[in-house]
């Protein structure tokens, strides 16, 4: 089986490795291809640097993203690929896929505070929207005591009510 995991430096991605590592240790024989994305350069700020000098940064910046999912997947014996791709995350991510043949995309999530959402789109709905191949998204961000306690209270609070009235 191969499954493309898309990571940046955020410790969600990580997730989708150590879930690619606990699959693989069940016995299934997955082939890894690790994707990094770094974004375009603001023209306004582009026009100020060198080529050399922008994609020497987006080197280090890709090689510190990767690092740690790396040494994961070369501890739990995956084998892996690494790709470094430069532009729209999203857009990227399903290109790859498309091109590399991956049976599945497996991608970490974090949370965004909710008046965050508005402003900055899913990365992961923007590659369901780009593709039809299988993409697994493991959210394991904060959960906070609103959502934790005061939801499931109140979808309780819901069943009750309704199970009264009949």
């Amino acid at each position: 089986m191969k499954v493309l995991l898309p990571i940046d430096a955020s410790r969600a991605s990580l997730e989708a490795v150590r879930h690619v590592c606990d699959v693989t240790r069940r016995g299934t024989e997955i082939e890894a291809v690790v994707l990094n994305v770094q974004p375009y350069f603001n023209r306004h700020i582009a026009r100020f640097s060198s080529r050399a000098a922008r994609n020497s940064l987006r080197a280090a910046r890709s090689r510190a993203a990767v690092a740690q999912a790396i040494d994961e997947l070369a501890l739990a014996h995956v084998p892996f690929r690494l790709i470094v791709e430069v532009g729209p995350p999203a857009a990227r991510i399903a290109q790859v896929a498309a091109r590399e043949a991956v049976d599945e995309i497996v991608m970490g999530v974090g949370r965004h505070p909710e008046w965050l959402r508005w402003l900055n789109p899913s990365i992961s709905h923007g590659v369901m929207a780009r593709t039809d191949i299988p993409v697994t998204v493991l959210n394991r961000g904060h959960v906070g005591l609103l959502e934790r306690y005061a939801v499931p209270a109140g979808a309780a609070g819901l069943a009750a009510l309704l199970m009264a009235a009949e």
